[in-house]
């Protein structure tokens, strides 16, 4: 272990200044966001209710949003985003739904998804979404209940 001198302070602060801005967006936000600042995982949310399908975005159609980088498969999906990003956006901030109802926070797979009652939901493992399955609304009922205390 290095001795504490006034250099090595200098030197440790200066480093932690430098903390990449993901580092910084992710305390700013309350979406689940990857190393590099983005939402779900860089896939394009707008996918899911356009193509039924997860598609991965990409980083020359990102959008910022509430503190998140959002990256988009197309200009005209980033597009639709801008307009009404709320309706694109998955709940509870891109965490697994599942676990939010279990009163935890754990990051989502986007390969895994359902739209319910026109809102994304997305889910750590399969059985979560089979679990939905059995019982969506109280399942929502529950994570947002935990969502609502969340800070």
């Amino acid at each position: 272990m290095m001795p504490l001198t006034r250099r090595t302070l200098c030197v440790s602060l200066a480093a932690a200044a430098a903390l990449p801005s993901a580092a910084l967006a992710a305390k700013k936000s309350r979406y689940s966001l990857n190393q590099t600042g983005h939402a779900l995982k860089g896939y394009d949310t707008t996918a899911y209710f356009t193509a039924g399908k997860a598609a991965e975005g990409k980083r020359a159609t990102s959008v910022t949003w509430k503190g998140a980088k959002w990256n988009f498969a197309t200009p005209e999906d980033a597009a639709l985003f801008q307009a009404n990003p709320d309706r694109y956006a998955p709940q509870f901030g891109g965490y697994c739904t599942r676990a939010m109802s279990l009163r935890k926070r754990v990051p989502a797979d986007p390969e895994i998804w359902r739209i319910h009652g026109d809102k994304l939901y997305v889910f750590f493992a399969r059985r979560g979404g089979k679990a939905f399955d059995q019982g969506p609304d109280e399942m929502i009922a529950l994570a947002q209940a935990y969502w609502d205390t969340l800070g």
